[in-house]
């Protein structure tokens, strides 16, 4: 009957254990998932529409020989023909 109590006893503790940890587990995903992403490079505006664009993503175009980051193909040739 002892025995039986221990191996209880020990299966209780395997299941609380199993239990905290999966609980501390999907406190820590919610704390990652919570955090904004890391921005690396800040945003910059259209000048033809006012979009704003990720300097990355941005097309180039050239006026008064200075590049420009615009949104689109049509905001390039926008600019580029004034």
């Amino acid at each position: 009957m002892l025995r039986f109590a221990l191996v209880l006893l020990l299966v209780f503790a395997v299941l609380v254990f199993f239990r905290l940890l999966r609980v501390a587990l999907e406190r820590l995903r919610a704390r990652s998932a919570a955090r904004p992403p890391a921005v690396d490079a800040e945003m910059v505006r259209d000048p033809v529409c006012g979009a704003w664009v990720d300097p990355r993503l941005a097309l180039a175009a050239w006026t008064s020989g200075r590049r420009v980051g615009v949104c689109s193909e049509a905001c390039r040739r926008a600019i580029e023909a004034s």
